[in-house]
C-alpha cells in the first residue's frame, strides 16, 4: 500500500500524497503550510494514515507524530526529522537523508523559505 502512495506522489507532481481509510488525496502547495492546515481543518486525515512528501524536516516531523501518521516516506528527509519520526516509532524511508543546513537550502530551492539578500 505504501508503494502506491508513493507512486502518486511521483505520477501526479504533487507535493504530498496521503492514504487514509483506503483512499489517497493529493495536496500541492508548500508543505509545512499544507501539514499545518490539514491538522488544523482535517485532523482525522492523518491518524493511522501513511504520508508520501516532497521533503520532511523537524517542524513538519512534529506536525506527523501529532497527527497519528504510522507511516512515512520522503524524496528528502533532514536527519532532525529523521529523529523526530523514529523516536516517535513511525515507519520510516526515503530517498535521500540530509543535515539541517542542506536541508534548508532545499527547502528554499522548493519555496518554503525565503532567498535571503
Amino acid at each position: 500500500m505504501m508503494q502506491d502512495v508513493i507512486d502518486t506522489l511521483h505520477t501526479e507532481q504533487c507535493s504530498l500524497a496521503i492514504l487514509h481509510e483506503g483512499n489517497i488525496r493529493t495536496f500541492d502547495g508548500h508543505g509545512v503550510r499544507r501539514l499545518y492546515n490539514i491538522i488544523n481543518d482535517e485532523p482525522e486525515l492523518f491518524f493511522k494514515a501513511k504520508l508520501a512528501v516532497k521533503a520532511v524536516g523537524r517542524s513538519a516531523a512534529r506536525m506527523i507524530v501529532e497527527g497519528g501518521v504510522t507511516e512515512v516516506h520522503a524524496e528528502v528527509m533532514s536527519q532532525q526529522a529523521y529523529d523526530v519520526l523514529h523516536d516517535a516509532g513511525i515507519a520510516i524511508s526515503f530517498d535521500k537523508k540530509v543535515d539541517h543546513a542542506s536541508f534548508l537550502d532545499i527547502w528554499r530551492k522548493l519555496g518554503e523559505l525565503e532567498n535571503e539578500e
